[in-house]
């Protein structure tokens, strides 16, 4: 059924090869990345190039020694498809990956995904970094991305410069982004009035964790919290609501405490809009023995106590559906490429990869098998390649 399935796909592909339409398309849908080698040494077009790496990530590769080896098992595709006399040997891959502007490639995946059709107006950006383990034999790559939570998506992504950390790519990271009616959250690290204020100005709502560099504020909510605890939450206009989860030997209850009035608050005008302040409290008990942890978030959005939790809950969906993920099945961080831009160039390539399959799912369960079938099944993976550049097959 199978070699049914691919024969008739390859009828109607190379109808389409024989008008170009197939290579225009691509060629428009890379038109932003930029040919780092010599006029002299281009003996494989980039587009042909950069299309073999696409099919061999979508098919289980996550190594440049990967990618070659698909390329050579997959030559009588490759020769139909791009019409190549040759598959490229190890070096052309090598050298593209290690030169490629790893910029260009990210700005290419965000620029599909934002003209993807959202009927949801009001987004939930999770803003998160990651290191590159793998590559940090030999230096630090430090990714922060932007993952919608609602649809399970990446919309963008920048390198923390080697010498800085997340606080100045986080303002890099959202200029790229349309943040109109999102509400974005991020953890400890993005606590910053400059990041706050970024973030309202572009049309959108904050929900930031507390961290220990705010120990004033951090310290005033949590004595706020305490003494509202002692006279009733009521009487200290806070409204709360609470959860409780059992399953697997533990038991898990949530209990989240919401004020939006903050006329006492001395700091508040150091926040832009600043509006709520919200309490997390999560009480793990395994083996009977239970542990407690306090967690405070500030948020230019006038919350409700169930609304709060689900969108502080949401957050960690960047964790285990991203990150998660890329390491699982994608194997970034087992991966040792570290010269020039390659660790890079693979990351963003492995995520607009990733970015297919999950359209193609419905979410991230399931990828391992997927890739496989793009493994066995060459029509699956052209037929997904064709998605991303709006080819109609």
């Amino acid at each position: 059924m199978a070699r049914k399935k691919t024969k008739e796909f390859y009828s109607v592909f190379d109808q389409m090869i024989d008008s170009e339409a197939f290579l225009e398309k691509i060629q428009d849908g890379f038109k932003q990345v930029e040919d780092p080698r010599v006029s002299d040494n281009r003996s494989y077009s980039l587009i042909n190039l950069l299309v073999i790496i696409l099919c061999a990530i979508l098919a289980g590769a996550n190594t440049i020694t990967d990618i070659h080896d698909y390329a050579q098992l997959k030559r009588d595709l490759f020769k139909r498809i791009l019409k190549m006399e040759e598959v490229p040997s190890y070096n052309v891959f090598w050298w593209l990956l290690t030169r490629l502007n790893p910029n260009h490639i990210e700005n290419c995946l965000i620029h599909w995904i934002q003209s993807m059709p959202d009927e949801d107006k009001h987004k939930l950006i999770a803003i998160d970094g990651k290191y590159l383990r793998g590559a940090a034999r030999t230096k630090k790559i430090h990714l922060v991305s932007a993952w919608d939570s609602k649809r399970s998506l990446l919309v963008g992504q920048v390198k923390a410069h080697e010498k800085s950390n997340e606080i100045t790519a986080i303002p890099e990271l959202l200029d790229k982004l349309d943040l109109t009616n999102a509400i974005v959250t991020i953890d400890a690290a993005g606590c910053q009035t400059e990041i706050v204020k970024k973030i309202r100005d572009g049309g959108g709502h904050y929900l930031i964790a507390l961290k220990g560099n705010q120990g004033l504020l951090e310290a005033e909510a949590e004595n706020f919290f305490t003494q509202a605890r002692n006279v009733g939450y009521e009487e200290a206009c806070c409204q709360t609501t609470s959860s409780c989860e059992k399953g697997h030997g533990r038991i898990e209850e949530r209990e989240i405490v919401v004020t939006n009035q903050l006329d006492w608050l001395d700091s508040k005008h150091k926040w832009k809009d600043f509006t709520s302040l919200i309490e997390v409290t999560s009480r793990r008990t395994i083996n009977g023995e239970t542990s407690e942890a306090k967690r405070f978030y500030i948020s230019s959005f006038e919350y409700t106590p169930t609304l709060a939790a689900r969108d502080v809950r949401s957050h960690w969906s960047i964790e285990n559906r991203l990150h998660w993920n890329m390491d699982v099945n994608f194997g970034e961080d087992a991966s040792l490429a570290a010269t020039g831009n390659a660790a890079e160039n693979l990351a963003a390539l492995k995520r607009l990869s990733s970015t297919l399959i999950r359209i193609d799912l419905g979410g991230v369960l399931g990828t391992a098998q997927r890739r496989r079938q793009a493994a066995w099944d060459d029509s699956w993976t052209l037929r997904l390649l064709s998605r991303i550049f709006d080819i109609e097959l």
